[in-house]
């Protein structure tokens, strides 16, 4: 690691054409007195995005490594995200979508104080605004933490401590030292939850609660929070499978607690949503080592849920 380098920003663009300028931009506008590198993969768009990012190359000369990758990455590993990663310098690292921006020119220097003056933490996120393709403010908001202090009790809550790109962390925490084979080798991509419970497994995560970025939500791409996601028991049942074994084999005792409660929810909606029956249920729930211990601690997740619409469930 190059110690000269405090932060690294790292932005994976695909047909961002309309969008990546303002992206740029909005890193360009920072205020801070850390020096930062600015790392941006461009994966073959088919529209005007390498040619948008050329013409920023030219004018801010020695400010971007920029790498414009002869064939498109997505599918690989590593793919055009996890290749950025991997080649940061920085003692801290973040990363921005082409099609995101920032809107608090001084969100790097908070962020970087922040972890420069709390050694236990390993990654702090803040809040952001739901924008539409136009810049314009959503009705929408994002499941973030409206506690300061993310922990394995929102995970379990499906509560985010702010969106992916809005959170900086120290340069251990990437997808290799996450062991990120143990979960493509089983068939799953790691994405924001591996993440996520990466951070929560490391050490503690702060939550800034101020809106310092814009998420982008792409109706016609159906990329968004709300768009892209649709229950699928199977996927959910191998995930949080997953997140149970590899909890064991690190010996993270309350990844392991709240690993099985999420297994065990996931048993009742597919039960619900006619996915699993009762039978496949009670063959899955031999998965689940502490029995006793999940129901109960499900029984009383329904009930803050549900009934007293808590905003942990746990």
């Amino acid at each position: 690691m190059n110690n000269e380098v405090m932060l690294s920003i790292y932005i994976a663009t695909y047909n961002h054409e309309k969008y990546i300028a303002q992206a740029l931009d909005g890193v360009l506008k920072q205020k801070t007195s850390y020096s930062y590198e600015i790392l941006v993969g461009e994966d073959c768009s088919p529209d005007g995005t390498r040619d948008i990012l050329k013409q920023y190359e030219k004018k801010y000369p020695g400010k971007f490594r920029m790498f414009y990758r002869e064939k498109n990455m997505h599918g690989q590993h590593p793919n055009n995200a996890g290749d950025l990663k991997r080649r940061c310098r920085g003692k801290y690292i973040i990363a921005l979508e082409g099609d995101d921006y920032w809107i608090d020119e001084n969100k790097i220097e908070k962020q970087i104080e922040f972890l420069e003056k709390h050694e236990d933490y390993v990654a702090v996120a803040h809040n952001c605004i739901v924008v539409d393709e136009n810049s314009k403010p959503c009705d929408k908001s994002y499941p973030e933490c409206k506690d300061e202090e993310y922990t394995i009790k929102h995970f379990a809550s499906e509560i985010m401590p702010g969106q992916l790109t809005t959170v900086m962390c120290r340069n251990y925490i990437k997808d290799d030292t996450m062991d990120t084979a143990f979960f493509l080798n089983k068939g799953l991509s790691p994405g924001d939850r591996l993440a996520y419970f990466a951070f929560i497994l490391n050490g503690k995560v702060y939550c800034i609660q101020e809106p310092m970025s814009a998420y982008r939500q792409i109706r016609k791409s159906g990329t968004s929070f709300t768009a892209a996601y649709k229950y699928s028991f199977k996927k959910e049942e191998r995930w949080n499978y997953a997140l149970i074994e590899y909890s064991e084999k690190n010996n993270f005792k309350d990844g392991i607690k709240y690993g099985e409660l999420l297994y065990f929810r996931n048993l009742i909606s597919g039960l619900s949503s006619k996915q699993c029956s009762v039978r496949q249920m009670l063959n899955y729930m031999k998965n689940i080592n502490h029995k006793f211990r999940t129901v109960v601690l499900y029984i009383r997740h329904w009930i803050r849920h549900h009934v007293l619409h808590k905003t942990l469930w746990v």
